[in-house]
């Protein structure tokens, strides 16, 4: 295999693997990217909450707090909904 051959198979590899979609809906773009949900302990029976959403191109934090009333978790502020039911679970925990 010459030179020539050679660099020209790597490029046609590169190019072959290379993602050609385009997300430039809101609906699904980036998220390969999202940052961590984050809950932390602000007292005992509180929470602290970080969720994130995908709006106008870029992740956005979602800030909320938890606490625990009458044996139910209360959830007060906005989190993205896909991360409703991992944060009721993790909070059970």
């Amino acid at each position: 295999m010459d030179r020539r051959t050679l660099l020209t198979s790597i490029a046609g590899a590169a190019t072959a693997s290379a993602c050609t979609r385009r997300d430039d809906d809101d609906a699904g773009a980036g998220r390969t990217g999202r940052p961590t949900l984050a809950i932390e302990s602000e007292a005992p029976g509180r929470w602290r909450i970080r969720s994130w959403q995908w709006r106008a191109g870029a992740w956005r934090p979602r800030i909320a707090q938890a606490r625990t009333a009458d044996g139910k978790i209360e959830i007060s502020g906005a989190i993205d909904a896909a991360d409703r039911a991992e944060v009721i679970a993790r909070l059970r925990a």
